[in-house]
């Protein structure tokens, strides 16, 4: 499943976040969008942003498959912007 995920990822430019412990929870960060972050944890996907002091505790959006990442990500964060 991760590797499907990747694959949707990068297809849309988001690369891997550095992550200095081992976890197994993965961040990918968009240089157009750096206030947004896609976490991947356990066969799901999450989208948060950072309010300005913390990444918000909620998703603003989440699914279970590599089809449901890609189509959000196709509708929300097209080229130039939201």
């Amino acid at each position: 499943m991760l590797m499907a995920y990747l694959r949707v990822l990068e297809a849309h430019g988001w690369v891997q976040v550095p992550m200095t412990l081992n976890t197994s929870i993965s961040f990918f960060a968009h240089g157009a969008h750096l206030l947004d972050r896609v976490q991947v944890s356990k066969g799901r996907w999450s989208h948060y942003q950072f309010d300005g002091t913390s990444w918000l505790t909620d998703a603003k959006a989440r699914g279970d498959d590599a089809a449901s990442l890609d189509k959000y990500l196709t509708e929300h964060f097209r080229s130039g912007g939201r």
